[in-house]
């Protein structure tokens, strides 16, 4: 009977000993549940609001602990052949001689090598505004020392009258002059010197310090001489140390020839020799740009370039990028409306030339420092904008720091943009599904990142990307210009 009890008793404390192990193990599940819930930063349905807080989340009608987690984040590959099209117009860098035709639109633009070269430069023609002598062997009445050729191509003699002299060569005039006088004259000597040849005036304009000849201070000039080249009109002639000699041009009527006269005088290129013509205009700009370079280069100033400047040879003005501080990915160059990102690695370390693109008066080169811990938050939020920051922060919070949701958000689809603008990391990351606890995983933000909230789904990654680029970039040249 003892026997008996004792079994009794044994089975019984085993009973209970069995029930609180199996109490016991549900709270640590329970608990365990508990604490994989968001204790930081959730949405409040309630509110329709952003909330912090330590402890389990308010749950969401229908949801239970048992629910399966989904995965909230996946990573976007664009296509290989869409690159953004932010990048194209300003990296497709023209040639030379395409970037000047751009320069005179409605001109016909002719290029020294492209002239026909003539054996023998033309014979002088008698212009207006020509002075001619006049002799008439044995009859000093009849001579005249000087006489203007009229703007109706005419001059006036005594006995003979008016006489068409214009596009004439001094023989032709000679020759004509015989003829009209020999109604008067018995075979009558006539000689004819062009004492001043007006007409042959070459006009020199812009950044010219030393004319060769100068008929007033608002009119330099060379009349035509010699062989009537380039070399020889410019061989007497002083330019100003900002002169910008690549970006000569000579006008002639509605075309224009672009010569480099840096070339010509400098480096001997004698196809920048072109024959001038009677009328042509010799133009030397000044400088016709001015950028801003800014941030991790040795002398961020605002600078005159000439007309061919390149990205290259502008950080070589500013000094060159700080290796140490700058960001050599992010780089980038705001023109008017438009962002052109530039990877300073690709282009410093390996040459590619794509990045290296003509720079355009009124741009701004912006080269980021590699220390400056930042992301943006655009889109459809209270606060857009760019947050400076510290610790670790997640993605919630990032959304928190913009103030939160708009009611037009969309929550499931919130974006985050990593790392070279010409190729970056994508991720679409569903917002909703960590808030809800629905999945339990977070997604720490880089430097650099772009956090967008979109308003509706986005089914064309390619054109989402192109368009939010330069909308980020720009706010960030907003940010880094009411920080000067």
């Amino acid at each position: 009977m003892l026997r008996k009890r004792n079994i009794l008793a044994a089975l019984i404390i085993l009973f209970f000993l069995f029930q609180g192990c199996a109490g016991s193990s549900k709270s640590s599940v329970s608990r365990v549940k508990a604490q994989e819930g968001p204790s930081g930063w959730y949405w409040d349905d309630s509110r329709k609001a952003l909330a912090y807080g330590g402890g389990e989340k308010p749950k969401t009608a229908g949801q239970t602990r048992t629910e399966k987690e989904i995965a909230a984040v996946r990573e976007i590959t664009l296509s290989a052949d869409l690159t953004p099209r932010t990048a194209s117009p300003g990296l497709q860098t023209p040639s030379r001689k395409d970037y000047i035709r751009a320069r005179f639109p409605g001109k016909k633009v002719i290029f020294p090598d492209e002239i026909k070269v003539f054996a023998k430069k033309p014979e002088y023609k008698v212009g207006i505004d020509d002075v001619l002598s006049i002799l008439v062997w044995n009859h000093p009445d009849l001579s005249v020392p000087g006489v203007i050729v009229r703007r109706d191509g005419m001059i006036s003699l005594p006995l003979i009258g008016n006489v068409k002299v214009e596009g004439l060569m001094v023989p032709e005039i000679e020759e004509t002059l015989k003829r009209e006088l020999s109604r008067f004259l018995t075979r009558p000597q006539v000689t004819v010197n062009p004492k001043e040849m007006n007409s042959q005036r070459v006009f020199l304009v812009g950044s010219i310090k030393k004319p060769s000849v100068s008929t007033g201070p608002l009119l330099p000039i060379y009349l035509l001489k010699g062989g009537n080249t380039l070399l020889e009109a410019l061989s007497d002639v002083e330019f100003y140390p900002e002169s910008d000699l690549m970006a000569a041009y000579v006008g002639r009527g509605d075309t224009v020839i672009p010569v480099d006269i840096r070339a010509l005088l400098m480096g001997g290129d004698l196809t920048q020799n072109i024959l001038l013509e009677p009328g042509d205009r010799i133009v030397v700009p000044s400088p016709l740009k001015e950028i801003n370079i800014l941030g991790e280069v040795k002398s961020p100033a605002k600078y005159k370039v000439r007309m061919d400047t390149t990205f290259l040879d502008a950080l070589s003005l500013a000094g060159g990028v700080n290796r140490e501080g700058a960001d050599m990915y992010t780089a980038y160059v705001a023109r008017s409306k438009q962002i052109i990102p530039v990877n300073l690695k690709r282009l410093l370390d390996f040459g590619d030339m794509s990045q290296n693109f003509f720079m355009e008066d009124g741009d701004i080169i912006y080269v980021p420092n590699n220390e400056e811990k930042k992301y943006y938050v655009l889109g459809e939020v209270t606060k857009p904008g760019v947050v400076y920051f510290k610790d670790p922060v997640d993605v919630i919070e990032a959304v928190a720091q913009g103030g939160g949701f708009l009611t037009s958000a969309q929550r499931k689809q919130v974006v985050v943009v990593r790392g070279d603008l010409r190729s970056p990391q994508i991720f679409d990351i569903n917002l909703l599904a960590m808030i809800e606890g629905k999945s339990f995983g977070r997604f720490a933000l880089q430097k650099g990142d772009i956090v967008y909230i979109p308003r509706t789904a986005i089914a064309d990654w390619n054109v989402f990307i192109s368009q939010l680029v330069p909308t980020a970039a720009a706010v960030a040249l907003f940010d880094m210009i009411i920080k000067r």
